[in-house]
């Protein structure tokens, strides 16, 4: 062999290499709506666990009242309670036990309504129990129909819409979560 030649070796052809790029593409294609669903599995546990923290924080607010839900306005922008009925709304009576920031922040709603921007929170109060004591409220419907209801069947929060792929996480009274 001669000093200035050099051995080449082979090399892929042009085919070969579109070969391998549209089978890698192919692929990443076929793995996209798996990823999806992962993504938006872990945005509910996410949820899911920051309703945990949420209901943990009401039965601690609960217990410092006096077996009393407080009264917590749903909607700062769109009042329910008079100024003299002393409401609050969901972030000011959970900071007190530690629950503030990120909990009260639902992944999937920050990458759809995004309510988190627009009132602080992802996570919507229903008002049923308010002022009714935790160990056996009466929730009163707008025509008088008072109903006794179990802890396990009543919803305290949940998220503002369906934003879990047209499902709602909610916390309920005896501090299951639950997607429905």
């Amino acid at each position: 062999m001669r000093y200035n030649q050099r051995k080449i070796g082979r090399g892929f052809t042009l085919i070969e290499l579109i070969a391998v790029i549209t089978i890698v593409l192919l692929l990443g294609a076929l793995s996209m709506p798996a990823w999806k669903r992962v993504v938006d599995k872990a945005d509910g546990v996410t949820c899911a666990s920051n309703l945990r923290q949420i209901g943990v924080g009401i039965q601690l607010a609960v217990t410092d009242n006096g077996g009393i839900y407080p009264n917590i306005e749903p909607d700062p922008s769109n009042r329910i309670y008079l100024p003299e009925e002393e409401a609050q709304t969901l972030a000011e009576v959970l900071k007190p036990y530690g629950v503030e920031g990120n909990v009260l922040r639902c992944p999937a709603d920050v990458k759809n309504s995004n309510y988190f921007a627009q009132k602080g929170t992802s996570y919507e109060w229903r008002p049923l129990v308010d002022g009714e004591p935790a160990a056996n409220p009466k929730i009163i419907f707008r025509r008088g129909l008072i109903i006794k209801g179990s802890p396990s069947r009543i919803r305290l929060v949940t998220d503002f819409e369906g934003v879990h792929n047209g499902r709602q996480n909610g916390v309920f009274a005896d501090g299951h979560v639950k997607s429905y």
